[in-house]
């Protein structure tokens, strides 16, 4: 009966160790390796996307130099668009500021947000500036997450402009498709929960305190069982 107990102990500590561990999620877009890696200027850069699966934005990140690692506080902003295409002027859902104090996770730093949900059906787009930095394009391995798709007509799937604020990127301003490249990469998003911060939810915390504390009252239960019999 008592190793049962124990048993169940570990089980649920496992358990909930494990969801910790599966609860994972991707960036909007990574690559394996960057085909260029570029700096000049002052650019902002923009990338509008099509949602396939209502999904929770959970941070902004911006491209970090895969020599040193840097970002240089890069302001980021996510829009949603005013129109399928992302031609127009859209409305301003989330910003943030990425710096070297992020942790890098494939080739990007990460900002943690408040949960935005981006709805199936609707477009977006994310803007960053580069203040200098190092931006990136035609990079091996290119892939995006299943939840969204790039815009890749109108709107386009990448735009850039001489700038220094991460202002939404209408119709009239500069943009560009790379003809069979991957466009230009600054600024992501990234999707689901938010695991680049290493930090489980309250709620998961709750879990494995219920699971340890199952353990260890199992393990008590043990060792007075023994010292009875002993």
């Amino acid at each position: 009966m008592k190793l049962r107990t124990l048993m169940a102990g570990l089980a649920l500590s496992a358990g909930v160790m494990g969801a910790v561990s599966v609860a994972q999620a991707s960036p909007a877009w990574e690559f394996t390796t960057a085909g260029n890696s570029f700096t000049n200027g002052q650019w902002d850069f923009a990338t509008a996307f099509s949602v396939n699966t209502t999904v929770t934005a959970s941070g902004l990140g911006y491209y970090a130099d895969p020599v040193t690692g840097n970002v240089d506080s890069n302001p980021v902003a996510l829009y949603q668009c005013a129109d399928a295409a992302c031609d127009s002027t859209g409305t301003l859902i989330a910003s943030a500021t990425v710096t070297d104090a992020y942790a890098i996770q494939g080739h990007f730093r990460y900002v943690t947000i408040s949960p935005v949900t981006l709805s199936a059906g609707q477009s977006y787009e994310v803007a960053g500036v580069s203040n200098s930095d190092n931006y990136t394009w035609y990079d091996t391995g290119f892939a995006t997450n299943p939840a969204v798709s790039l815009i890749s007509q109108n709107g386009g799937t990448d735009r850039w402009l001489l700038t220094g604020a991460t202002t939404f990127l209408n119709g009239s301003n500069s943009n560009t498709n790379l003809g069979g490249g991957d466009g230009y990469w600054g600024p992501n998003v990234f999707l689901g929960l938010p695991t680049f911060t290493g930090t489980p939810e309250p709620a998961t915390w709750a879990l494995m305190l219920v699971g340890f504390g199952g353990l260890g009252l199992a393990l008590r239960n043990r060792r007075s069982l023994a010292a009875k019999t002993a």
